[in-house]
């Protein structure tokens, strides 16, 4: 097939300059491989003594309250929605392409270029583009210690990207081993069923200081 090079899509967005979601810096690596979506649940890490990571040294941890996360998530939805119409619009029948991709950047250059926050915004079409290009399966809630969240407000996270995205089938995200410990196995059980399904708790040493 030979792919056109000059195709524009002009995407329906009613706020352009607040058109994105928050991204963290950091996934495992198999979150990369599997293309997961990015969902920052909460910003930084509220430990941030561990030898082995740099990441978030200087910076303060930040909670994130479950409406400021759905919102983000409404974004990617909406993102994800207007890829898949550019996709069919231009005969690709659904597939996520480089094409669809760049007929998104050059149609909406209020939104991809010379916005303070173009590199974000970039960055969120590419994650939800290769999500979508993937299957839409896996999701990795950003950043260092998601499990810190209270639990109802984390089970409402899940619960809204399941909702929206009935393809997720794993869920994951970072956790301290402090904070595991720390929920009722009801917690547990309950942030299971909605659909948290796997935690990259990282190993340290035991010693307290």
């Amino acid at each position: 097939m030979i792919y056109q090079t000059n195709l524009v899509y002009q995407m329906n967005i009613m706020d352009p300059k607040n058109f994105f979601y928050e991204m963290g810096p950091i996934r495992p690596p198999s979150e990369g491989r599997d293309s997961s979506l990015l969902i920052r649940a909460t910003r930084n890490c509220p430990w941030n003594k561990c030898e082995f990571c740099p990441t978030y040294k200087n910076v303060k941890f930040e909670s994130r309250r479950a409406e400021e996360i759905k919102k983000d998530i409404y974004v990617v939805k909406k993102l994800s929605e207007e890829i898949k119409e550019a996709s069919w619009r231009f005969a690709f029948a659904g597939k996520v392409n480089q094409e669809v991709v760049r007929a998104i950047f050059q149609g909406n250059p209020e939104i991809y270029q010379g916005d303070l926050n173009s590199e974000l915004k970039l960055q969120n079409l590419m994650n939800v583009a290769n999500w979508l290009a993937s299957g839409a399966k896996t999701v990795f809630l950003q950043d260092a210690n998601t499990l810190i969240m209270r639990t109802p407000e984390l089970i409402e996270v899940i619960k809204s990207l399941k909702e929206n995205f009935p393809t997720i089938e794993r869920v994951t995200s970072y956790a301290r081993a402090k904070t595991c410990a720390k929920k009722s196995l009801e917690e547990l059980k309950g942030l299971h069923e909605a659909g948290l399904s796997r935690l990259h708790v990282g190993l340290e040493s035991g010693y307290d200081e």
